[in-house]
Formats: C-alpha cells, structure tokens, sequence
C-alpha cells in the first residue's frame, strides 16, 4: 500500500518534524532522517519506507540520546548499553547505536581507562588495585585496564600514598602510637596499595610519637573512660576499663602505671 505525503510540520521541539500521508498524521522523524531520506511534499512512501523511517528515527532519537549522556564526562561501552536499556531502548537499536559511536570515536574504553587512571593520580589518592577494579565494574577490557595503569609510575603511587598516610596519621592523634599505625595500614589497604607499596611508604615516614605526647593522650583517653567504667574498685569494671584502653592501641604496662598514678580512679 502506497500513500502520499501531503504535509510536513515542525514540532514544537527543535529539530523533530510530524509527516502527515494521504492528509492523516503517520509519524514523527527527526531532521537527521528528514534530510536522510529526502522526504518532501508529494513524496510516495510504501510500507518498506514507512517501515525504514520508524527504524531510521528510533537509531536518530537514541544516537540524540546517547550524546546527550557523553555530554557530562566520557563513558564506557557498558555503561553506555546500560543507560539506553535503562531508557527502554531496543536492544538491536542499542548495538546499532554503539556501533556507530565506536566508529565515531565517542566511545573508547581504551582512552576512557587512560583518562581515568590520569584523572584519579592527580584528584584523588587511590592505588592501583582499586583503580583496577573501579574499572572493571566499568566493564573496560583487561588490556585496556593494564596499558593505562602504566601510566600510573612507582614514583607517583608512592607519592599519593605517603599524602594519604600523612593525612590519616593527623587524623587519628587521639589515638595511642600502635592504632594510628594500624589505622594508616588499613585506609592504605582499602585504597589499593599494595602490601610492598605500604612498606614502602611506611620506610618513608617517621610515624614516632614523643613520650610526653602519648602519655598526655592516655591520660585523657583514661579520663573519658573512668566516667564510663566507675567504679574502679569492682574488678569487672576495671578489667572492661583495661581492655578499652587496650583496644586504642595502650600497652597494659602504661595502663597498669597510670592506674598506679591515679588510684583515686
């Protein structure tokens, strides 16, 4: 079956056009497809064309879409599929959509990898095992994933790293000597350095702490605790109160000399 087009009309969104055949509305095309086709006023259209512009329009309104998402930052291959099926995209039109801007250099999940790992030396101080695995949930490739950690040298991880240490060190000058060293090791764990990056940061720094400094702060630790575990006198207390000091990092030596030195606690 064939039928005219007999009018052409702007929508009252940009750069979208209404195709009336035989004087009846038959379907929406974007000016991408308009232009496409050559579509004018008193065009014949079958039902293969018909069927070719609905097709034509959907890959048009999710290509629009797909760059629409690009606008914000750079994107992965899987996060791109997710977005359009997430959008109620057909899945044949998403690998079409894809493709093309594989082909267009849009979507590169090797410069994405590279990007990142750039990206996250300079602005945040992560080591490379969770950048790896960041990247992998990206669903970027394992070769794409190893050439742009090299970019990421010995000399720059070690430098985050020494930041990340130093500042987690400051924050925990509550703490007894032990536990900040120990609170360090963990928060360098969880940010993806690795057992011999560690050490070697560690070799780096002086995490010593004055003796007059680590007593000041077992004395107020100490303090806080008495309130918590009175009375001292009852042997169940006094044994919670010990291991609480214990487990912020005091030795039971210290503990049992500041009980010494204060036995109206």
């Amino acid at each position: 079956m064939t039928a005219k087009i007999t009018k052409i009309t702007a929508q009252k969104r940009p750069g979208r056009y209404n195709i009336f055949l035989d004087g009846q509305y038959a379907l929406p095309v974007s000016e991408d497809v308009l232009i496409q086709f050559g579509l004018m006023k008193g065009q014949e259209v079958d039902n293969e064309l018909k069927q070719k512009l609905l097709v034509a329009d959907a890959n048009s309104q999710a290509h629009e879409l797909a760059l629409n998402y690009l606008s914000y930052q750079l994107r992965t291959v899987k996060e791109m599929r997710t977005y359009l099926r997430d959008h109620d995209i057909a899945a044949a039109t998403i690998e079409t959509i894809i493709g093309q801007l594989i082909e267009q250099k849009y979507l590169d999940d090797a410069e994405y990898a590279k990007a990142y790992v750039r990206t996250n030396m300079i602005l945040h101080e992560k080591g490379r095992i969770v950048l790896e695995r960041e990247l992998k949930q990206k669903g970027v490739g394992p070769t794409e994933i190893a050439d742009a950690l090299t970019l990421y040298d010995t000399e720059t991880t070690l430098e985050n790293g020494t930041k990340l240490a130093q500042k987690t060190w400051q924050r925990q000058a509550k703490l007894a000597q032990r536990v900040r060293q120990q609170k360090v090791r963990q928060t360098l764990q969880q940010k993806g350095f690795t057992g011999d990056e560690i050490t070697m940061i560690f070799d780096q720094l002086d995490f010593s702490v004055d003796p007059e400094d680590e007593r000041d702060i077992l004395n107020v630790t100490a303090e806080k605790l008495v309130r918590r575990y009175q009375p001292l006198s009852d042997l169940k207390q006094k044994q919670k109160f010990k291991q609480a000091l214990v487990r912020k990092g005091f030795s039971f030596d210290d503990i049992s000399r500041w009980l010494e030195e204060h036995p109206e606690a």
